[in-house]
């Protein structure tokens, strides 16, 4: 190990990341992503969406500037999709977009020390120290392949649980445009831009803004038994009020992120394969 990481990180294999380099790239990803690329710096990690030209997600991705690329950082299993999507539109653009898998393993460590501000980035010796958001004492690590990491899948159970009491979205390949970005949060965490110019779905993002048409948010719940899958029907009633996000096995139960209708954010709300009802929590920042 470098002297950056004295200890070797613990391993999250349920993350990946895409490579995207060449003079182009941040010019092509302004046409791609929510977030406006002029201010994501080599200090910072930014949110954003990815979204089809009906404005359904199909990743929310956490970007960092290194010195070789802009990396994205999203689930492994949406990789190699993600990859092709992004191809899809680069025509004559003067970039590389390629699967990460070979050059970075992502990994995570309990912070020591002085923490460092929210969504700081440090890159050095090709590695990057990310601060995760919202949490001064976890820390995600982006080092070459074959950086020695420790193998605890409750370390990563755990750093899923921590994501979910954040408030942190994300989608799956059974979730892949099923939501706008705003039914997420997405723009409440910063990750959209509503000054920029055009990019791929921004038509309906931007108009979901203007005309105060959010009628679903992300919020979190506790239930009793097994964490439901991803885009798992919620019920109020026999009617459909919501979609599973995101969900995590806990002692008491699991802990879960479900987009649910405003309108029915107040009824009692139940897993419609289970029929297990859901207890709100609070979530660690206003949902409007």
């Amino acid at each position: 190990m470098s002297e950056l990481l004295p200890f070797p990180p613990y391993l999250l294999p349920s993350l990946g990341c895409v490579f995207v380099a060449g003079p182009d790239a941040r010019e092509f990803l302004q046409g791609q992503l929510s977030f406006d690329m002029q201010r994501l710096t080599p200090q910072r990690l930014e949110l954003a969406s990815c979204s089809s030209p009906q404005g359904r997600v199909q990743a929310v991705l956490w970007m960092i500037q290194r010195s070789d690329a802009i990396l994205l950082i999203l689930p492994a299993e949406l990789v190699d999709a993600v990859v092709i999507r992004l191809r899809k539109y680069a025509l004559r653009a003067r970039i590389k977009v390629e699967s990460g898998v070979d050059r970075f393993v992502i990994g995570g460590v309990r912070a020591t020390g002085e923490p460092q501000a929210s969504r700081s980035h440090l890159e050095r010796d090709g590695i990057s120290l990310i601060q995760w958001p919202t949490d001064p004492d976890r820390m995600l690590i982006v080092a070459p392949h074959g950086t020695p990491m420790q193998n605890d899948a409750q370390f990563a159970t755990d750093w899923q649980q921590a994501d979910i009491r954040a408030g942190l979205p994300q989608v799956y390949l059974q979730t892949h445009e099923l939501f706008v970005a705003q039914m997420l949060n997405v723009d409440l965490l910063g990750g959209i831009s509503f000054e920029k110019g055009c990019y791929t779905g921004q038509e309906i993002i931007a108009r979901t803004h203007f005309r105060g048409t959010v009628k679903r948010r992300m919020v979190a719940f506790r239930a009793d038994g097994a964490p439901p899958s991803p885009a798992a029907r919620i019920l109020s009633g026999d009617s459909h009020a919501g979609d599973v996000v995101d969900s995590v096995a806990t002692p008491q139960g699991c802990e879960l992120l479900a987009v649910v209708s405003l309108a029915e954010l107040q009824k009692e709300l139940r897993l419609a394969d289970s029929g297990v009802v859901l207890q709100r929590l609070e979530m660690p920042y206003e949902v409007t």
